[in-house]
């Protein structure tokens, strides 16, 4: 199983270096991490395609954050932003791509869709027939690995499992 999660914001995060967790003030998020998904596949509705989703990225879940992350949510769920799986999809928004991905999920999620993903229809549980087909559709797709977007790596610091914690 994986989560689908839209995000409008997420690649502007990225591009200020905001990275290492996905949050929501939704409980289902944590509710769907208890089923021990792989990855979060990250879409957005272009702008003036109401009723499309594009594909941002797929991302590796982490137990914990591999990066220092601040967050005042209450509900969060970490990737792995090293992880050469944590993937920023850098040709999905052709109309045909736009296209082929929200024909994958329009039939599966039309009430997400209905609600233009507000609120809890913006998380979704991916299970793994879902996930194969997205999968082989994005085989050939460019991708890079998701640090690469980041503007000022230096802002992206690992956590050393040996430094003091605060708390």
């Amino acid at each position: 199983m994986d989560i689908f999660y839209h995000s409008q914001s997420f690649e502007q995060n990225v591009k200020n270096g905001a990275v290492g967790l996905i949050s929501s003030s939704s409980p289902k998020i944590v509710e769907l991490s208890h089923r021990l998904p792989k990855r979060v596949w990250v879409v957005k509705t272009p702008r003036g395609m109401k009723g499309s989703i594009q594909l941002v990225a797929s991302l590796l879940i982490s137990e914990e954050p591999s990066v220092a992350v601040q967050t005042d949510q209450p509900n969060v769920i970490y990737y792995d932003v090293f992880s050469p799986y944590s993937v920023i999809f850098t040709d999905s928004g052709t109309p045909e791509r736009i296209r082929e991905v929200s024909e994958h999920f329009q039939y599966r999620w039309r009430t997400a869709f209905n609600a233009n993903f507000r609120g809890d229809s913006g998380l979704q549980a991916m299970e793994a027939d879902v996930v194969r087909g997205l999968e082989a559709m994005v085989a050939d797709w460019g991708k890079i690995q998701l640090l690469e977007r980041v503007k000022d790596r230096e802002k992206v610091q690992p956590i050393n499992p040996f430094a003091p914690q605060s708390r």
